[in-house]
């Protein structure tokens, strides 16, 4: 996968984009969109390829104690008829879940660091 980051990192405007051949990956980016320090932080995913969308996303933390963060990531998405007809036998914790525990495994390290 070849990926791209254009703009400062961690702040308004900067973009990650991804480029694959893996129709399981496809290609996107994803630009932040708004930023409330220490608490929030806003996306906009523009995927490109295999499907045309754009959707947004969210991730938010909350201090649960001085070393525990209690980290909430969302995803706010629309899928097109007629393929919004398959959305009541799909398993999104199946298709996404572990690449979503990978991002917050991932994210727990560097917050411990």
């Amino acid at each position: 996968m070849k990926k791209t980051f254009t703009g400062t990192d961690g702040t308004v405007g900067a973009i990650a984009g991804w480029d694959s051949k893996d129709e399981n990956v496809g290609v996107g980016e994803q630009e932040i969109t708004k930023i409330k320090e220490g608490e929030r932080i806003d996306f906009e995913l523009r995927f490109k390829v295999p499907i045309e969308s754009t959707d947004f996303a969210y991730m938010s933390t909350e201090a649960i104690s001085p070393n525990q963060t209690k980290v909430k990531w969302g995803f706010n998405g629309k899928m097109p008829y007629p393929m919004n007809l398959m959305l009541p036998f799909m398993n999104m914790e199946q298709m996404l879940g572990k690449d979503l525990q990978d991002g917050l495994n991932n994210l727990k390290v560097v917050l411990e660091k």
